[in-house]
């Protein structure tokens, strides 16, 4: 956190977007739903509003398990099986590049409270400019489709390579 200037708050919403941008780049490319992707991609960090003295409940609690992402798809699900697919891959998201911390994440809380994860410096400065590059990435590349990489945009909207 130190290489964030210090400031919880700036670390925090660097994060925060991190999560949301990459849930974003995965819920277009992979099921044409970027704002499921984004929802995903944030909606488990909703626990850093809950007080610490309420435990299973607090950040890197409940939320940040494998069942919670199973019960925001099923949420999604009753909308669209594309905004569940988009909610899914968001929050496995999330859950990923948390598990990427030295903290980990309790995967299978609530009947395990163990965090699990490897430390690959999942926050990290570098390893979030990475995130950023990748997702970016996948967005210019699945803009048209992947099947439009390569090839050029005519006036008239048709697309030849």
């Amino acid at each position: 956190m130190a290489a964030y200037l210090g400031s919880r708050a700036l670390f925090l919403a660097v994060a925060i977007a991190t999560h949301g941008l990459v849930g974003y780049a995965l819920g277009a490319a992979l099921f044409d739903a970027p704002r499921a992707g984004l929802v995903g991609g944030v909606v488990a960090d909703a626990d850093l509003l809950v007080p610490t003295a309420w435990g299973p409940l607090a950040h890197r609690g409940l939320t940040h398990s494998v069942l919670a992402a199973v019960v925001a798809a099923g949420v999604a699900a009753r909308y669209s099986h594309t905004a569940a697919g988009g909610v899914g891959v968001g929050y496995a998201s999330q859950l990923i590049v948390d598990a990427m911390t030295p903290r980990g994440i309790p995967a299978a809380a609530p009947f395990w409270s163990t965090h699990v994860g490897v430390s690959l410096g999942g926050h990290s400065p570098e390893a979030t400019a990475v995130l950023w590059v990748c997702s970016l990435a996948i967005l210019w590349v699945s803009r048209d489709g992947l099947d439009g990489v390569g090839r050029e945009r005519r006036s008239d909207g048709d697309s030849r390579r």
